[in-house]
């Protein structure tokens, strides 16, 4: 992960923050190793999803707080809705060891923070 200057105040690192400064094969390197770790199979399909998102955090983060995942999440369905969306999303990165999603495999793939609204705990009870 970028080591990044500023922290919120509650010690999370801003997503923008952790992006900002990283090339492409800084990106590339940091995915390949932690895929090899996690004995992934890597393709050039996830590394253009992981590269849009990255691209995404650069352009749409810089100003706002960006650590809701819905939104991302959002992005990336309507970046790839002409291979499936969600379900193209899926297909990739849920096969990734240790993790569950979309967004968890790809931040811990490229060594990014976790997103804050990452988990859902549900509505709980009504009555």
């Amino acid at each position: 992960m970028n080591n990044a200057e500023s922290v919120t105040q509650d010690g999370e690192i801003p997503i923008y923050d952790a992006v900002k400064y990283l090339t492409k094969d800084e990106i590339e390197q940091t995915v390949r190793k932690n895929a090899a770790a996690r004995h992934f199979g890597l393709t050039d399909e996830h590394m253009d999803v992981i590269h849009s998102l990255i691209e995404h955090y650069r352009q749409d983060c810089k100003t706002r707080d960006c650590l809701a995942a819905h939104e991302h999440m959002r992005f990336l369905e309507e970046a790839y809705e002409f291979k499936g969306g969600g379900k193209y999303l899926y297909m990739l990165f849920d096969a990734v060891p240790d993790t569950r999603g979309v967004l968890m495999p790809i931040h811990e793939l490229a060594g990014l923070p976790t997103l804050r609204l990452e988990k859902d705990e549900g509505f709980g009870t009504a009555f």
